[in-house]
């Protein structure tokens, strides 16, 4: 018996051995290494642009950067921007780039291009697995205070392009009222017009598939974040989150109750409508010479001139329990031919020739011509005053005429009623 145990543990000693000598020691993957090559700034990498051209990196260049706004919110898709004391560039990758706000990077740009697409210069096809190296992380920048008025002056596009800015004593367009950031059911981007105090505007463009796409706008004035992009000539804000859009002060433009400003480039909108008295020629609406900033428009020069009279009209409004309402618009002429007239109705019925109702004229500031923009209140107007017009169904109009032999061409822009 004792000899049959020592068997048994001689045997089981030997199967412990066995398998302890079977066992295979695996190999630790190798470490990709990325190669450095030569060193350039943001500065240097926009340098190196071929204008109206596509140039692909065949070298091993690399780029120092921290990441300035990353995909998590969805506002961006296998996108990214990176900034260094140079400046900021715009990265496109071939997949997600799982980089981060805050996060060191290095751009290795050996397979990538360099080009400038609708006036923004970026960096294609990167592949986050062979040109992207993560350094460091929490390395936040710090957003540059900007001035709107130099933001969208077209001499600094190249400075602020792919920048992180802070504008400060900003609101959202009084147009903007009630509109979220994008469209959430469409998935459709959207641009809204951000204002500063001095009348200066920039776009603010958002992707129907950020996760705020459905949020309202903030309706107040104060400080906002975002990065700068470029399309066609035009400056664009890309934000972050929200949260860094500080818009809850006191405004300081009341929005109207009743207004047209035709940036959604249609003319009978808002319950507005024309009138073709005589002639075939309609109000349209047109940005020529204020691109992206449409405005209302009617002239009867096709070539040649053709007799025309055509109204615009508002949609009814009601003065019943106002106190004190007003009116403006601005305006702006060119080219011989009868002024424009502003007429006010109280029993015309929306929808009949204008003929079948009485209107009054408005006393107002119209323009000097040579497409010179005024307001109908400046001095010494002030705003129009409605007061006489304490009754519901009360309709504004802006009557153009034009002959066969002459006609100006009339813009109407910002029609803003508060009651």
């Amino acid at each position: 018996m004792i000899r049959t145990k020592t068997l048994l543990g001689i045997t089981l000693l030997a199967t412990t051995l066995l398998f302890t000598s079977c066992e295979k020691e695996f190999d630790s993957p190798p470490i990709k290494e990325i190669p450095v090559g030569s060193v350039l700034t943001v500065a240097d990498v926009k340098a190196m642009l071929v204008p109206g051209q596509e140039t692909e990196f065949t070298t091993d260049l690399s780029v120092y950067g921290v990441v300035t706004i990353d995909e998590s919110t969805g506002n961006l898709y296998k996108e990214t921007y990176i900034q260094d004391a140079t400046g900021g560039l715009y990265l496109r990758f071939t997949a997600s780039s799982g980089v981060y706000i805050g996060d060191s990077v290095r751009i290795n740009l050996n397979g990538g291009s360099i080009l400038e697409y609708t006036d923004m210069l970026q960096i294609n096809n990167l592949d986050p697995d062979n040109n992207v190296v993560k350094i460091s992380t929490q390395k936040f920048k710090q957003p540059e205070v900007t001035a709107m008025a130099s933001l969208i002056d077209t001499a600094n596009s190249s400075y602020y392009q792919g920048r992180l800015i802070q504008l400060n004593d900003v609101e959202f367009d009084c147009a903007e009222t009630g509109k979220t950031f994008a469209d959430a059911l469409t998935q459709s981007s959207e641009d809204r017009i951000l204002n500063d105090t001095s009348g200066n505007f920039v776009i603010v463009r958002s992707s129907g598939f950020a996760n705020f796409a459905s949020t309202t706008l903030p309706t107040g004035k104060g400080n906002l974040i975002a990065v700068v992009s470029e399309y066609q000539g035009t400056m664009q804000l890309i934000i972050r989150n929200p949260a860094e859009l500080t818009l809850y002060g006191t405004r300081f433009k009341i929005c109207p109750d009743i207004y047209k400003y035709f940036s959604d480039e249609n003319i009978t909108s808002g319950g507005w409508t024309t009138q073709l008295v005589t002639g075939s020629i309609d109000w349209t609406t047109s940005d020529q010479g204020q691109s992206g900033n449409f405005y209302g428009v009617m002239s009867n020069y096709i070539p040649p001139n053709v007799a025309a009279e055509t109204w615009l009209i508002s949609p009814s409004l009601n003065f019943g329990a106002s106190t004190a309402p007003i009116f403006d618009f601005r305006n702006a002429y060119n080219f011989s031919g009868a002024a424009l007239e502003v007429l006010v109705s109280t029993n015309y019925d929306g929808t009949s020739t204008p003929s079948t109702a009485t209107w009054t004229p408005l006393s107002v500031k119209l323009s000097s011509g040579g497409f010179g923009w005024v307001n109908a209140s400046d001095l010494p107007n002030g705003p129009v005053d409605l007061t006489p017009y304490l009754v519901n169904n009360v309709y504004i109009a802006f009557k153009y005429t034009g002959t066969n032999s002459n006609g100006s061409t009339w813009e109407v822009d910002d029609i803003e009623i508060t009651y």
